[in-house]
């Protein structure tokens, strides 16, 4: 098994894009592989709305982590604006995105870019094929995303890997059969377990091209780790996503009740962390995860570990402890 781990998600919310700088230095400083950003749009507290511009702003800051976007919702970009964008990132970065890109699921935002919400699994299988088309440099068309004869320039300095994320059997499927990867959400077992009988249906596991990534919501409850900020940070922010998911058959399970805050008052915010505790808990806990992946060629970690806090101080911390403590124990896997 190939292994990287990667530190995420940053979204912004309630705090200085700004920010996101230190953060990704400290991350790269701490020896992790990858820094993620998401999207979504409309939301009161600030919501990361556009990606790749804040990668941008990432690239000359940093020199060797990677960049990825985790998800970009990509049935609301324009294709042609995605690809390009995509390629300025790249070039920046020297050839450090990943480009990740899902469908969404929030009625708002579909209607606020005058999208179809119907179209969107579609225009997601067309926009991959469109994208690798666009990196060509050559002239292309796509009668599904009504291009005609449009060329992109300059090309990437490399294939932009493409991962697409998703729960939905249907997603799981599409990313194994036309993605560089699939990104899973929630690394809870019987998740990950489902998606790799999807995945192995239609991508053989020991192939090196295709990446497993999950993501892992991980609270380090030990000197530096910060834990009782993040339990904080954290619980605020899954009131932010089962308000905008509950109520969608694909996310049964994952989430609280329709009301979004009494679900998660009813519960506990402790059963939306997957992995918590010691130095050797988390170690542990991250080990199970990957325990759950064997068979795959090239695996990807991303720590969910950025959650929305008001002292950057805290999690540039956590991020160095994690690098000293954890990050090399993993890497002995």
């Amino acid at each position: 098994m190939r292994l990287r781990v990667g530190i995420g998600l940053y979204t912004g919310q309630g705090s200085d894009y700004r920010d996101a700088v230190p953060l990704a230095v400290a991350a790269e400083q701490a020896g992790f592989d990858s820094f993620w950003v998401t999207e979504h749009h409309g939301l009161p507290d600030g919501y990361l709305p556009s990606p790749l511009p804040l990668l941008a702003a990432l690239a000359p800051a940093t020199s060797t982590i990677e960049l990825g976007t985790g998800l970009a919702l990509a049935p609301l970009h324009h294709p042609l604006r995605l690809a390009e964008d995509a390629v300025v990132v790249d070039r920046l970065s020297g050839g450090r995105l990943i480009l990740g890109l899902g469908l969404g699921y929030a009625a708002h935002e579909y209607k606020a870019f005058g999208v179809d919400p119907a179209s969107r699994g579609a225009r997601l299988a067309a926009l991959v094929g469109v994208l690798r088309d666009a990196w060509t440099g050559e002239p292309f068309s796509s009668e599904e995303l009504g291009l005609h004869d449009v060329r992109v320039t300059p090309t990437p300095t490399r294939p932009v890997p493409i991962w697409l994320g998703g729960y939905a059997a249907t997603a799981v499927a599409r990313a194994g059969r036309i993605a560089d990867g699939h990104l899973v959400g929630r690394g809870a077992p019987h998740i990950v377990d489902a998606a790799s009988a999807q995945l192995a249906a239609v991508r053989d596991p020991s192939d090196p091209t295709f990446t497993r990534a999950v993501n892992v919501t991980c609270v380090l409850d030990a000197p530096g780790g910060g834990a009782a900020s993040a339990r904080v940070g954290f619980e605020a922010q899954q009131l932010v996503y089962e308000s905008i998911q509950a109520g969608r058959p694909v996310y049964a399970g994952l989430v609280g009740d329709p009301s979004g805050s009494a679900g998660l008052a009813q519960g506990s915010i402790e059963s939306y962390i997957q992995v918590a505790g010691g130095v050797d808990d988390v170690v542990a806990g991250l080990r199970a995860v990957l325990d759950g992946l064997r068979g795959w060629a090239d695996v990807h970690l991303v720590l969910r570990v950025l959650f929305p806090e008001p002292d950057l101080d805290v999690q540039l911390a956590r991020l160095a402890t994690l690098g000293e403590q954890v990050l090399p124990r993993l890497k002995e896997t």
